[in-house]
């Protein structure tokens, strides 16, 4: 793959920037910026491993014994263990995952069946992906994702489907895709891709504007919720690219114009985002009523809004469209533009305001690393290695909190920094000595 494709990847590792208490003063009036909270101290406090081990121990368990421990299953985790590799050998591989998800206490596991409008399995609607078997639309012989299905149910861990609904692949890999999908037939016709396809930096975008395209996502999660009778379609915050030029979609905006709209550039887009997921969660809603459906977005709300062209606190007010909502806080307590204390409570009083519960996304891949983002608390991550404990046991505390989800398996279990890894999963071992349900 080009460098173009992996990008995106990076990009979601260093989304970090300024909580801007205006916008929250918008969403929450009676929402102050101030405040306390009666959760444990930061992290300058915590002291030796031994002794955060020794405080985690005497911590009650969360009354409900409900909790939600997940972790995000990526393309980036799921790839090495499939290019190149027989159907034995990822056999063994999705058995170590769910084996490892267990011993440490998981009981959820978020799968990424669809990075880049492709897929990891076989699908009626986008074509093979290259992360899977090594060049785009060519099929594996086998299903990983059922062979992970399966091992899930035998380790007792929920499993939930994970889309990128908008992304797509490199506009030069285009020849590659089969002619039989949607995307490559609306490709090949002029007027069907000015309708239907945004591109971005020679990225393929689905474009939320049209109703073929909203219908495309959601027909694509629920085949794959249907197949692998998942417990939940989860996406993440990959929606607008961030910058996309208003000639993008000028088009689209034109002929909504012609047809009487009058909402600027800026808010129909917010709208079309909007419609694709109310499209995507009655969708899944409908066909499985039991299915939860959420969304992980940024943790920095401003970006959501400014950057992606997504009103969280709209999706969020619409009785019924989201199970749960759960924001990538992936910031350390000493961040200087983003402490994690500040962000958890900003985004649990709106979770609170709705009534959604509320999952927090943890940055695991931090785990023994320098923050560049975070200013004078850059090193907190490389001093703390009971840092993801102290804020699970932060966020426990939080009127809204109905769990958390660690991103990503990798940093955990294979390809992070081994002995920071280690000690993470040591401090976070205590939390979940037993079954959360």
């Amino acid at each position: 793959m080009g460098a173009l494709i992996l990008l995106p990847a990076l990009f979601l590792l260093g989304s970090c920037g300024l909580l801007e208490p205006a916008y929250w003063s918008r969403l929450l009036p009676d929402f102050g910026t101030g405040g306390s909270s009666s959760a444990p101290a930061p992290a300058e406090n915590a002291g030796t491993l031994t002794e955060i081990l020794s405080q985690l121990l005497d911590r009650e368990k969360p009354e409900d014994g409900g909790e939600v421990r997940g972790v995000w299953l990526s393309y980036l985790d799921l790839s090495p263990l499939l290019v190149g590799k027989t159907e034995e050998e990822f056999a063994a591989s999705a058995a170590q995952i769910a084996e490892n998800a267990a011993e440490l206490g998981l009981n959820t596991l978020y799968v990424q069946v669809r990075p880049f409008s492709d897929s990891f399995y076989p699908s009626e609607y986008y074509p093979w992906s290259s992360w899977a078997s090594g060049e785009l639309g060519q099929p594996l012989s086998f299903d990983p994702i059922r062979m992970l299905r399966d091992e899930a149910a035998r380790q007792n861990l929920s499993f939930h489907i994970w889309i990128n609904p908008m992304r797509g692949f490199a506009e030069q890999e285009i020849g590659l895709v089969p002619e039989s999908f949607p995307i490559r037939r609306w490709y090949d016709d002029p007027a069907l891709r000015e309708q239907n396809l945004l591109f971005s930096e020679g990225v393929i975008y689905l474009n939320p504007a049209s109703a073929q395209a909203r219908e495309l996502i959601a027909s694509g999660a629920v085949e794959a919720l249907a197949r692998y009778e998942a417990d939940g379609v989860h996406i993440d915050d990959y929606f607008y690219p961030p910058k996309l030029s208003l000639e993008a979609d000028a088009a689209s905006y034109r002929q909504y114009l012609e047809e009487g709209g009058s909402l600027s550039q800026e808010d129909w887009r917010r709208e079309n985002t909007w419609l694709m997921v109310k499209t995507l969660g009655e969708a899944v809603h409908a066909a499985d009523a039991a299915a939860q459906f959420g969304v992980s977005p940024r943790g920095v709300s401003s970006q959501n809004y400014n950057d992606l062209y997504i009103d969280i606190a709209r999706w969020l007010e619409e009785p019924g469209l989201l199970d749960y909502i759960a924001p990538q806080l992936y910031f350390g307590f000493a961040h200087d533009t983003a402490p994690f204390d500040r962000a958890a409570e900003e985004w649990n009083a709106l979770a609170e305001q709705y009534g959604v519960p509320l999952l927090i996304g943890l940055a695991a891949y931090k785990a023994g690393t320098e923050d560049p983002y975070a200013g004078s608390g850059a090193g907190e991550w490389l001093e703390n290695p009971g840092l993801l404990a102290e804020q699970i046991l932060f966020a426990r505390e939080l009127p809204a909190y109905d769990g958390v989800i660690l991103f990503r398996y990798g940093s955990l279990f294979d390809g992070g920094i081994p002995a920071a890894a280690e000690e993470a999963k040591e401090a976070l071992a205590p939390l979940w000595a037993e079954p959360a349900s």
